[in-house]
């Protein structure tokens, strides 16, 4: 009996001491939604952050996709230095198939209360990694968007005269710089329907004027 009191009046305080086998994360989750949004992603040159290329996603996927809200919680693989933030949307279905056929299958079951996750780690260096189908759908539709893109993306070297139609006669609507980036809208009769990004405004420049971005002296670049 007095061994037993002695254990229990020794072990007590040790109990107490203790710590928790699933310790609490306490820290400000507003301030790793910020910094996910700001983290930035790039590809082919082209640089996009996390927050845009989220919302571009859900507009460019979705019928009526809408955002309604960031939340964040501990990620439960490393909680200190981890945390799993997800962009809640809602739409009324999806506008087309996914560029990845094996994430087909997830566009019609998202709904309201559907969400992109990502993954983000603060450990040394600020990481982000998709989590989840939906998220890595989201980063096959970024680099298909920026594939399109590449693709369509010319310069002038020497400059020249964007008119309002695809004739040497037609009212000059501005003049382009040389080595002006343009994106290819539309081509017709020796001419190229092109805008200047992020203008919105076209017109036409002759096809001699301008070249392939990823084309120079017959190089792939």
């Amino acid at each position: 009996m007095l061994a037993a009191r002695i254990f229990k009046t020794v072990l007590a305080p040790a109990l107490v001491l203790l710590p928790s086998p699933n310790p609490s994360v306490e820290r400000d989750m507003t301030l790793d939604i910020d910094g996910l949004q700001r983290a930035e992603c790039e590809y082919r040159g082209i640089v996009a952050r996390f927050d845009e290329l989220t919302r571009a996603y859900i507009l460019q996927a979705y019928e009526d996709g809408q955002l309604l809200r960031w939340q964040a919680q501990p990620s439960p693989y490393n909680p200190e230095t981890e945390t799993l933030i997800t962009a809640v949307f809602t739409a009324a279905g999806p506008k087309e198939s996914a560029p990845v056929p094996e994430l087909a299958h997830l566009r019609p079951q998202s709904r309201a209360g559907a969400g992109v996750t990502w993954r983000y780690s603060k450990l040394a260096t600020v990481r982000v990694a998709p989590h989840g189908d939906l998220a890595h759908d989201a980063m096959a539709v970024f680099r298909a968007t920026v594939d399109s893109f590449v693709e369509r993306m010319v310069y002038a070297p020497g400059g020249g005269a964007l008119r309002a139609g695809p004739d040497p006669s037609a009212p000059v609507l501005a003049r382009i710089e040389a080595g002006a980036a343009l994106l290819v809208e539309e081509e017709r009769a020796g001419y190229v329907r092109v805008r200047q990004p992020p203008a919105t405004a076209v017109g036409w420049l002759e096809r001699k004027h301008v070249r392939a971005v990823e084309k120079t002296d017959g190089r792939d670049h």
